[in-house]
């Protein structure tokens, strides 16, 4: 009885109301901007910032821009188990889990490499350790970190993160739960398919459930849960397939009933946004909304004529970030509520016999009654009321279109039209044209045309009403003369008179001060300026003047406090026109086709571009844009900006206006977090790097791209980037919306690359990501490898010191053991000359002619030996017999001519290697003397017929017989008469040469056997 009686309250307190005027205005995500697939079934944003779709083909990363997209490959362990995405949940570390309803349950782990970062846990038959099914429908994690899923034929499954270990806690009931939720006290409550709830204590894992459910066919409340969803007063909603919706208080335990005759819909979504408000998505009838304050649901089914709506009936899921951005997964894509955007409300006029009505112009009079322009007539919106009256403007039964309104110091008013200007009577709402107005061709009935704008001036001392019908060049209306003048006036000549170059004068603009200024489509910024006669000055676009416009189609003019002006061009953006000085100062930031514009209270500039609504901060130089609701899909606001005595403004799109007191506009203040995303070298991902406090890269790694992104979707602008990498950049690098950006060929060295990002363009915010690098160079490009280049130079010019020293040194020794030769030869030579002197005076005075012929031959031999000597030591120490052909040609033109004075033949041999090799000199010297030694013993004491030398080359050696066919000797008694006389000194010459030539020489004879010399010493 009580729970009827709850239900009855619960009813009468509640009512549906369907919205009359959208309140909620949702952009669609779909296929065409780079999801997946249309089917999306959750929603989830991870601790950066970045938005993860899960849909029935994929799983998506969106950022606001760009969308990620991770697929199942199958074989391929590195990828997501399943491309059926059903759940998603980020853990207390960061990591993503992903439920499938194909594949069982992924792991996700951005800071692992890009081949660890997924971890799949699938069903393998056989293996009671794998997870027990691959359908998973929901995810939940307690308070101690344990993973809970709802799944398709293995009931709820608990599994511990840390063990990798699946359990089933609960095996009753039956075996398919579709929902799970924690309310207040960790209290784990699961919505079966047939079963109804059940509540599992997670600490304990005991378990609670009614057990009238255990009946399959008993007609109870919400058999079949197909959503759970707690709220902050504590309160259990429950989604069920018999199409009703229950609110269970888990404090008071009383259940109430939202009946069929309120909302007739299976439940198959909740969430709560910061109001309080309960958001509901249904399967069949879109979105429903409860206001718990006031009791009252509000309905938001998809309407396919309208832009705006959900984008199908079928809410899967509801997701509302930290910034109150609602995102809505349906069968037909994403619907985003953007709550800046709702800030902005679409007033719709009443359409005549359905035709499209076109805004020109606003009026708000002195009574606050809203006059409204149009290509249909006048509107008016009474003071305090929200409906419109329409009156349909008529002259000579001629429709006319209001484009403009005007009112003049005297408080006159004026109607520009499609016809002509016209005087009007606000009171009865009655026009009547200027008089004389049908003598002119152009004021009367304006051809294809209308009248854009008027002002108050004078000319010629008269007052007149300044006025530019579209497409005609100026006219005015003097109200002296009463009369039009116009460019067919052949008498005034306006044009030439005025210097009037342009055709199209879009607005015309009076200061405080009472300047005018045109705003025109080809011709730039007209001046009016008035000296004896008014005349236009032109300001335009030239290139060579970095103060000047950029473009030349001016679209509107707005004065600033300072007197200063603000211009909007079609194509060139938004300046900055300074009057004492004449010059112009493009804005860089925003949108570059602007159309109507108005300064605020603030100082703030106002601007209409691409159907949208822009403002531009001159104190912060910050540039906004938002996106407007444009429910008729009709392209958006377009024309000029109307403001009110109030500071009110208005702009008005196809049929409609949007108004607002630009004070009330929040705009969303914080700047996005840029974040590093990947880090890949050669086009191979390595983003597990980017957890690093430095990268460290060999020199031929030289081509690196790093990517990054600033998740946001509350600002309605694009984010852009810039970047800087210190060390190589000496300022940041615009890189307007684009993410990634790539290095190539860096030198060795130490890098910080740095990247920030913003939804303001103009404003940077202070926060940024930035990555140490490091390129280590090639050994050859190292510090230590110029240490040793040094050290290895030095040392190369050392030893090149030490050689030339050494050199000195040898040749110093060569000189002192020439000099030495030299003075033992010729000092020995000398001496037995000087004996054989003495004797031979003896000889003299004895009178022995025998004995002092044969001492002058002594003398004579003795100093024909020393000059021979002597001419042999010159010739071995002369660079220029180096070459071995030399050396063998002297030993042959030494030896033939002696030898065959005694008939004996020779044979002398070589290897033609021998005729390449180079002596040095003291090498050159020995081994010339010893064969010249050798040669004369035979010559004096061989007695042989045939002398045979054989020089030859072999292992760095040099080897030289000298062989002949003599009487030969005993050697042991050669040597012992050679240590008990002075006679043998041959020999022993020879041996001393040989070792100091570092070789050796052996002497091979017997007496009749003759005799064999062989000399072997090394060469280089």
């Amino acid at each position: 009885m009580q729970k009827i009686l709850t239900v009855i309250c619960f009813l009468f307190s509640c009512i549906v109301v369907s919205a009359q005027q959208q309140a909620y205005y949702f952009t669609r995500i779909t296929v065409q901007n780079g999801l997946s697939h249309n089917k999306v079934n959750c929603i989830l944003r991870d601790q950066r910032g970045f938005m993860w779709m899960g849909t029935d083909d994929g799983l998506n990363r969106f950022d606001g821009n760009k969308f990620t997209v991770f697929r199942n490959d199958p074989g391929n362990k590195a990828t997501i188990s399943g491309n059926i995405i059903t759940d998603l949940l980020e853990d207390k570390e960061g990591i993503i889990w992903i439920a499938t309803a194909d594949g069982g349950l992924t792991k996700y782990d951005q800071h692992l490499p890009p081949a660890q970062q997924f971890k799949q846990y699938r069903h393998t038959p056989g293996d009671s350790s794998s997870i027990p099914v691959n359908i998973i429908n929901k995810l939940l994690e307690d308070n101690q970190g344990i993973l809970w899923l709802a799944t398709s034929g293995s009931y709820v499954v608990r599994f511990d993160k840390k063990t990798e270990r699946f359990t089933v806690p609960a095996r009753v009931g039956t075996n398919t739960a579709l929902a799970l939720s924690m309310c207040s006290d960790g209290k784990i409550w699961v919505g079966r398919q047939g079963g109804g709830l059940l509540k599992i204590h997670p600490q304990t894992l005991r378990y609670e459930m009614d057990e009238r459910y255990g009946n399959l066919y008993a007609k109870l409340p919400h058999a079949t849960v197909t959503s759970l969803f707690s709220d902050r007063n504590k309160n259990i909603w429950i989604g069920s397939w018999d199409k009703l919706i229950y609110k269970l208080n888990t404090v008071t335990k009383q259940e109430q009933t939202i009946p069929a005759n309120v909302i007739n819909e299976e439940a198959l979504s909740f969430a709560e946004d910061k109001q309080g408000n309960v958001w509901i998505g249904g399967r069949y009838n879109g979105l429903y909304i409860y206001d718990p304050q006031q009791q009252k649901f509000q309905h938001f089914p998809h309407d396919p004529s309208k832009e705006g709506t959900v984008a199908a009936n079928r809410i899967n899921c509801i997701y509302i970030d930290p910034a109150g951005v609602v995102w809505l997964g349906t069968n037909k894509g994403v619907s985003v509520s953007n709550p800046l955007q709702q800030q902005f409300k679409q007033t719709f006029l009443p359409r005549p016999f359905g035709k499209d009505v076109v805004i020109h112009d606003f009026y708000k009079d002195e009574s606050k009654d809203l006059w409204i322009g149009t290509s249909e007539g006048l509107y008016i919106q009474r003071n305090g009321r929200a409906d419109f009256e329409h009156r349909p403007l008529q002259y000579k039964g001629t429709p006319i279109g209001v484009s403009r309104f005007f009112k003049d110091r005297e408080g006159n008013h004026y109607l520009g039209t499609n016809y002509s200007l016209f005087r009007f009577d606000p009171k009865t709402v009655s026009i009547s044209l200027l008089p004389n107005t049908e003598k002119d061709g152009v004021m009367n009935q304006i051809i294809k045309s209308n009248v854009t704008s008027v002002v108050e001036d004078t000319i010629d001392d008269h007052p007149v009403l300044l006025v530019s019908p579209y497409g005609h060049f100026l006219t005015y209306y003097d109200l002296v003369d009463m009369k039009w003048v116009s460019r067919l006036d052949s008498t005034k000549k306006i044009i030439q008179r005025f210097n009037i170059k342009d055709n199209l004068i879009r607005s015309i603009c009076k200061t405080k001060a009472g300047a005018i200024w045109m705003a025109t489509t080809k011709h730039g910024l007209g001046k009016w300026t008035k000296n004896s006669a008014p005349k236009l000055n032109f300001f335009i676009n030239d290139p060579s003047k970095s103060n000047g416009l950029s473009n030349n189609n001016v679209y509107d003019i707005a004065e600033d406090g300072n007197g200063n002006l603000w211009l909007s061009t079609f194509g060139g953006g938004l300046h900055y026109f300074h009057v004492k000085n004449e010059t112009a100062t493009h804005i860089a930031e925003g949108n570059n086709l602007l159309e109507g514009l108005q300064v605020d209270r603030a100082g703030n500039v106002w601007m209409i571009g691409n159907g949208n609504l822009h403002k531009y901060d001159p104190l912060t130089k910050s540039y906004s844009s938002f996106q407007l609701p444009d429910i008729e899909k009709s392209g958006g606001v377009q024309g000029r900006i109307y403001k009110d005595a109030d500071g009110k403004l208005y702009a008005a799109g196809n049929g409609y206006f949007i108004s607002f007191q630009p004070q009330q506009i929040k705009i969303n203040q914080q700047q996005p977090m840029v974040y590093l995303t990947d880090f890949r070298i050669f086009n191979e991902s390595h983003s597990h790097l980017l957890n690093e406090k430095s990268i460290s890269l060999q020199h031929n790694q030289n081509y690196i791209t790093i990517e990054f992104s600033a998740p946001d979707f509350s600002s309605g602008s694009p984010v852009h980037y810039q970047y800087m990498l210190e060390g190589f950049d000496k300022k940041w690098i615009d890189l307007n919306t684009e993410n990634k950006v790539s290095f190539s060929n860096l030198e060795g060295g130490d890098y910080t690359f740095r990247v920030r990002a913003t939804n303001k363009p103009g404003v940077w915010s202070k926060e940024m990501a930035s990555m140490q690098i490091t390129i280590i160079p090639p050994f050859w490009k190292r510090w230590w490898f110029f240490v040793l280049c040094a050290f290895f130079a030095a040392g190369i010019a050392y030893a090149v010191y030490r050689y030339r020293i050494n050199e000195l040194v040898k040749l110093q020794a060569i000189r002192n053991k020439i000099a030495q030769d030299l003075h033992d030869n010729v000092g020995s030579t000398l001496s037995s000359i000087s004996v054989y002197s003495q004797v031979a005076k003896i000889y003299k005075q004895q009178q022995k002619e025998q004995q002092l012929q044969d001492t002058l031959e002594k003398i004579s031999e003795t100093s024909s030996e020393m000059i021979s000597e002597m001419n042999d030591i010159v010739w071995a120490i002369n660079p220029r017999n180096d070459h071995m052909d030399v050396m063998l040609q002297r030993m042959q033109s030494y030896a033939k001519p002696l030898l065959a004075s005694k008939e004996i033949k020779l044979s002398f041999t070589y290897d033609p290697a021998v005729q390449l090799l180079n002596l040095e000199m003291t090498k050159r010297k020995n081994f010339y003397l010893i064969f010249k030694e050798a040669v004369n013993n035979v010559l004096k004491y061989a007695q042989c017929k045939n002398l045979e030398v054989k020089i030859s080359a072999t292992h760095h050696h040099l080897e030289m017989l000298v062989k002949d066919d003599g009487v030969g000797f005993d050697p042991a008694t050669m040597k012992a008469k050679a240590s008990q006389s002075l006679s043998g000194n041959g020999l022993r010459n020879m041996e001393m040469r040989a070792k100091e030539m570092k070789g050796t020489m052996h002497i091979e004879s017997v007496p009749g056997g003759g005799t064999t010399i062989k000399l072997r010493f090394p060469i280089p």
